[in-house]
Order: C-alpha cells, then sequence, then structure tokens
C-alpha cells in the first residue's frame, strides 16, 4: 500500500499552485485582447456585427423615434384607444441568430421592399395581436393567457394594423427614399420565414406597444444590404425634408381635428350670491352683475376664456361678434 500521507498537498503547497493557476489565466486572458498596431486583423464579431456606422445609427433612431409616434397616433385612432407606441432597440444580427430567438408563434408578414431589393419582416407578438383583436371588437384588450394561432377575421384586423405601420414608415422616411412597401406573404411560424440567408446581417428595430390593459412587441426586420443606400440618404437630404415632414404633420393634424366638435360660450359676467339669497330667488327676481352693460362679453372655449366679445342679434337669432383675444392668448 502506497504511503497516501506524501499524496497531501500542504496548505503552503495549496496556495502556491492556485496562484500559478491564475497567474496563467491573466497571461492568456492578457494575450487574447493584445492587438498589434500595423496588424490587419481586426475584430469581428457574427453574432453581433456592427456594418452600420454610429452616425447612421442616430440619424436612423431619430427617423424611428417619429415612426413611432406617427404609429401611435393612428394605431390608437383605429382601436379607438389610447396606445403608445416607442422604440425600444436597433440591432444588427444574423438572421439566423434573429430566426432562433423568435418564439414559436408570432404574426409574421413578409415585407417586399420595393423599390429596393429583397425582402423584410414585420413581426408581432402573438399575445399582442389577440389583445388588438379584442380591443377592435369592443372588450377592454387584456393581456391573453392562452397563445393560439389567428383565425382569418383576426388575421385581417391585425392586417390592418400591419399596414398603418407599413404606412407610416414610409411616411417618415419619405424625404430619404420613395417607399413602396407592401405585404408579401402571412404566416404564424418563424421557421417558414425565408427573408435572408442565415449568415446575412439583419437590422432588428424593436418596437413596444402598450395597450390600456396589456403590452407586447413588434419587430421589423431588413437585411442591411436593402437598405444600406437608403441609409446613405439621411445626410444628402436630411434639412429641407425634415421641414416637409413637420408641415406635413401639422396640415394632418388639422385635417383630423377640424370637425370635432368644441362647447363655445358667452358669458355676461360673475358676482358672488349667499346660499341664503339663492334659496329665495324667484321669477322675476334680478340679480345684478359688476360688470357694465357696455363692457365685452367674455367667449370661452372649452371651459378656457379665449376671446372677447359684443352681444347682438344675426337675423333673427342672438350672436357674439368677436372684438379681440383674452388676455392669456395675447400673450
Amino acid at each position: 500500500m502506497e504511503n497516501t500521507e506524501n499524496a497531501i498537498l500542504t496548505s503552503e503547497e495549496v496556495e502556491s499552485l492556485l496562484e500559478s493557476f491564475h497567474e496563467s489565466q491573466g497571461i492568456t486572458a492578457q494575450t487574447d485582447i493584445i492587438e498589434e498596431v500595423d496588424s490587419k486583423v481586426k475584430y469581428y464579431d457574427f453574432k453581433r456585427p456592427n456594418t452600420i456606422s454610429r452616425e447612421k445609427k442616430r440619424m436612423l433612431y431619430k427617423v424611428l423615434e417619429t415612426t413611432a409616434y406617427q404609429i401611435s397616433r393612428e394605431v390608437s385612432n383605429f382601436l379607438r384607444a389610447t396606445t403608445k407606441v416607442s422604440l425600444s432597440s436597433i440591432d444588427e444580427l444574423s438572421f439566423e441568430i434573429f430566426k432562433n430567438t423568435c418564439p414559436e408563434l408570432m404574426f409574421i408578414n413578409t415585407i417586399r421592399l420595393k423599390p429596393l431589393k429583397g425582402f423584410g419582416c414585420i413581426a408581432m407578438d402573438m399575445g399582442l395581436c389577440l389583445s388588438i383583436v379584442e380591443k377592435a371588437f369592443g372588450g377592454a384588450g387584456k393581456t391573453q393567457n392562452e397563445i393560439r394561432k389567428l383565425t382569418d377575421t383576426e388575421t385581417a384586423i391585425v392586417g390592418n394594423v400591419v399596414k398603418i405601420i407599413l404606412d407610416k414608415i414610409g411616411y417618415t422616411w419619405k424625404p430619404y427614399d420613395e417607399m413602396e412597401w407592401n405585404v408579401f406573404d402571412t404566416a404564424m411560424e418563424p421557421r417558414y420565414l425565408n427573408i435572408a440567408s442565415e449568415a446575412e446581417v439583419v437590422l432588428l428595430v424593436s418596437f413596444t406597444f402598450n395597450l390600456e390593459h396589456s403590452f407586447g412587441e413588434m419587430k421589423f426586420c431588413v437585411p442591411v444590404s436593402s437598405i444600406d443606400q437608403t441609409l446613405d440618404h439621411f445626410f444628402s437630404n436630411r434639412p429641407s425634408n425634415l421641414k416637409e415632414i413637420d408641415k406635413e404633420s401639422a396640415l394632418s393634424l388639422r385635417k383630423l381635428v377640424n370637425n370635432i366638435k368644441i362647447v363655445v360660450s358667452g358669458v355676461l359676467d360673475e358676482t358672488n350670491f349667499t346660499i341664503n339669497d339663492i334659496s329665495n330667488l324667484k321669477v322675476g327676481d334680478v340679480l345684478r352683475l359688476d360688470n357694465k352693460v357696455t363692457n365685452n362679453l367674455k367667449v370661452f372655449v372649452e371651459g378656457k376664456n379665449k376671446y372677447y366679445g359684443q352681444l347682438g342679434l344675426y337675423g333673427s337669432k342672438k350672436a357674439i361678434q368677436i372684438v379681440g383675444l383674452s388676455d392669456d392668448e395675447s400673450d
């Protein structure tokens, strides 16, 4: 039998062994990050490559934030409920990784990137789609516990939301390129999606949808090679066309609110009375106001004093002629 006492390490030997191990690890780690100045070899992450410059990404972020705002407004009108859409992230990764990170069920729309070459896709969480359908049918639009495929009717409803998203992407990108993107195909399983080769780099833009009682994610995926030239236009067309977008947004907003009815009221004057005076009022009593007959009336719009006017007649009906702005408005 061997002598086991010689096989047992002393505490000094154990500490010496650990120190030598850490030193070897430190040398290895340091060797990995050392780069030669004149070396032609460059670091490249195949899982998350960076092919778009920081300047282009900053500009793209601003454009897509405007897109999120536009989508929020239009989807809110479509569902007749408050919907907030916000930009979550902009990433570059291989198409294979994008497919592998998708859940088993998603509402996926393959997009023809006309006049650009190739295809892209808009993918929405199935739970979000079911909440949108419930809200469209007059329900609360709560988070759905059971995730399933959409019926034909439900597909048509969510398809209308996708059309809104495409329309608003084209609207905000219009200064840089004329987009005629449209839905080419619809699927509910990511494994059938084939818009690029597995190794091809794609741009993945994630938006968060917040309904009143639920939320979910929508992803816009497009090959970088398809929109590379469009990204180059971000700088050449930047100043003038952004003003055009603001002008068009103001015009579309004006068209949207033009037919909304609001309450306009003319007030003779305001004064204070005791509860006893009010309780003893009867037909024929006269309430004396502080204002003079020659003074102008206050004209209120939705409870806010906006104008001053004079009481008169227009045909056979009473009318108020606007003679000026209130002090708050003139400031």
